[in-house]
């Protein structure tokens, strides 16, 4: 018997990174050493990382001279009911 309800799994304090191709995050994540606060790929484009560790991930990322958008997620965990 399959169940009809799903699961969700929810980060806190993270960003987002999106490259401009996935040839590129490839080749970011080979180089640097970025791979360590790296949570979850969510595309071949996209990374969750961890949010305490944006500022030197993006740092890593400029020196390269490839664009990126870094996008914040939510900040703190839901509150409890």
């Amino acid at each position: 018997m399959t169940s009809a309800q799903g699961w969700a799994r929810l980060y806190y304090n993270v960003s987002l990174i999106e490259c401009e191709s996935k040839e590129i995050l490839d080749e970011l994540l080979s180089i640097l050493d970025i791979q360590r606060f790296v949570i979850a790929r969510i595309s071949d484009r996209s990374i969750i990382v961890d949010g305490a560790q944006k500022s030197q991930v993006a740092r890593a990322l400029a020196r390269r001279g490839h664009p990126f958008r870094i996008t914040d997620l939510v900040s703190q965990p839901p509150l409890q009911d």
